[in-house]
């Protein structure tokens, strides 16, 4: 019965045709040029920009229908990255599978085999999957811009976070970027905690662990740092190097951005609630 159950997570994850035979076609798959991820973008700064500019461009929803889409929306990315980490991570593990004898590629995607096997199979399904999910994730936006706080809510981190990722997101499938997976992963796991504190706190329960998610979301940049080092240390002593070394400074340094941000973020929320319960 365990075989039959390993069986059939494995077709669904790993195994059916659309997945396993899934290519990253550049100009055929949905999304696959450089223009998709930068008007979306456009869009996305033009109308944030707009509705904070002209407030009655968007309506006020009452806080009673805001928490129902709330809810829906939070629900739905929740487990939409709960499958992308479960999808990639049992992807990885196949692949270690069929390759027993030769794991180096966890780390670093041997350039010379790029045309051959970085853009296509299971691992850059859930890549793929990931990245167009960072579309979806621009209804955060708006639902805080439909709110009665939406010039108190709305932060800089939150915009550049969300503007940015999807560009960041594209280089990672097109690139064939080395130890690109434990990026979606890492973040799609994030995702899972994050919305599931959304979800509960739209349906009125109060879960206490905010700092956890933030604290969780800093984490996973320290891990973003350990993988670049070892992919640096892949790429500058292996003959072939690591394929995605082209965009692995821009990454990095979007990376060292976002941390500086919530780690601002992170000591002035705490900071302001330390001192509220010391007074």
């Amino acid at each position: 019965m365990k075989d039959l159950d390993t069986n059939i997570v494995l077709y669904w994850l790993v195994g059916h045709p659309i997945i396993s035979q899934f290519e990253f076609k550049h100009g055929n798959t949905f999304g696959a040029t450089l223009l998709f991820p930068i008007l979306s973008i456009l869009i996305y700064l033009s109308f944030t920009l707009l509705s904070l500019r002209f407030p009655s461009l968007l309506p006020i929803v009452s806080t009673v229908t805001l928490r129902r889409i709330t809810a829906t929306h939070s629900l739905t990315l929740c487990i939409l990255s709960l499958i992308i980490a479960v999808g990639c991570g049992v992807s990885v593990i196949h692949e270690m599978a069929a390759n027993v004898h030769d794991w180096n590629w966890i780390i670093c995607y041997n350039r010379l085999n790029y045309e051959n096997a970085l853009l296509r199979g299971p691992l850059v399904f859930w890549s793929y999957v990931f990245y167009i999910s960072k579309i979806l994730e621009f209804l955060d936006t708006l639902l805080i811009l439909l709110s009665r706080s939406r010039s108190r809510r709305l932060s800089f981190l939150h915009v550049y976070h969300h503007a940015l990722v999807p560009l960041f997101c594209y280089f990672g499938v097109a690139t064939g970027q080395s130890i690109w997976h434990f990026g979606v992963i890492t973040n799609a796991s994030v995702h899972v905690l994050m919305y599931a504190y959304y979800f509960l706190f739209s349906i009125g329960k109060k879960p206490r662990w905010k700092k956890l998610v933030t604290n969780v979301q800093i984490g996973q940049f320290m891990f973003c740092f350990v993988c670049f080092g070892a992919v640096m240390y892949y790429h500058f002593t292996s003959e072939f190097g690591c394929s995605g070394s082209g965009v692995w400074f821009y990454t990095f340094c979007f990376n060292v951005s976002l941390l500086a941000l919530f780690l601002n973020f992170h000591f002035k929320t705490y900071a302001k609630n330390n001192s509220k319960k010391t007074s």
